[in-house]
């Protein structure tokens, strides 16, 4: 990573050098960056811009003053093109959007900001044992194969974000059933539906039906890394419409149950300044 940024020693939301905010955890002094544990590669550059604006959060760091930064005073350089560049390099490794920015916001012809819209800084005592900040977790309506079951289906959909909201683990938050409706498009990613609903995780799943077989399918998905973390098959036998309701509840209590101990797993576990 080249040389160690200098961090302000009171700053508020720095516990020895830690930065946390949503799924991420950097660590400036040993120039790492960790996503629910997990070490993600980021060049120097770009660091040495994420290590200024979490230093100052909420207000804007001029390019100037990135720039200065970045390069010792005589380095010749195409300031604006190579910034630009690092910033993007940022961006990407951190999934975040200059469109709809998650983390870092735009300012133009002044500089960057970080915004980390509402997820915060979870920077805990270094003697206090605290969970990491909230994920958030979209449960996307079920989709319905055949033309007389939309009911069901959004029946399910609203009894899975239910049971989720009810089951899920203190750090992942669940984001309203209409705010998923909304996020639906033809042809979008999982990366671009995660940014658009600011979701570290979608679960989205498929009813389909053959007589009175109900096939649902379900999936977890990391957003920003658009793989699956976990996925299940359910098939119950209906035989009579009026038991939708307790099916419904049956299988969204499974999915619910399911998804929250996959999501325990994947808590990112407590610095070592934070559990000393």
């Amino acid at each position: 990573m080249g040389s160690r940024m200098e961090t302000r020693p009171n700053t508020p939301g720095v516990v020895a050098g830690i930065h946390r905010f949503g799924p991420f955890e950097v660590d400036i002094h040993s120039g790492e960056l960790r996503k629910r544990g997990f070490r993600l590669p980021l060049q120097d550059q770009p660091l040495r811009i994420l290590a200024a604006l979490l230093e100052h959060p909420g207000q804007i760091v001029a390019r100037e003053e990135l720039c200065r930064r970045l390069w010792p005073q005589g380095t010749f350089v195409d300031f604006e093109h190579s910034l630009n560049a690092a910033v993007r390099r940022l961006r990407l490794t951190l999934g975040d959007d200059a469109v709809t920015p998650r983390f870092i916001e735009t300012v133009p012809r002044r500089g960057y900001r970080f915004i980390a819209w509402g997820l915060g800084i979870a920077n805990p005592p270094a003697s206090t044992l605290v969970p990491s900040a909230i994920s958030r977790l979209a449960v996307l309506p079920f989709v319905s194969y055949g033309p007389h079951h939309d009911a069901f289906s959004e029946g399910l959909t609203a009894d899975t974000v239910t049971q989720l909201a009810r089951s899920c683990p203190s750090h992942v938050g669940v984001i309203g059933r209409m705010s998923g409706a909304r996020a639906l498009a033809p042809d979008q990613s999982a990366a671009e539906v995660g940014r658009l609903l600011g979701a570290d995780y979608l679960l989205e799943g498929c009813v389909r039906r053959e007589g009175q077989l109900v096939r649902i399918i379900a999936q977890l998905i990391d957003s920003q890394m658009e793989t699956h973390l976990w996925a299940a098959t359910y098939d119950r036998v209906n035989e009579n419409g009026a038991e939708s309701l307790s099916l419904q509840a049956e299988v969204a209590g499974q999915i619910a149950s399911a998804v929250s101990s996959a999501l325990s797993a994947l808590r990112p576990p407590l610095s070592r300044e934070a559990a000393s």
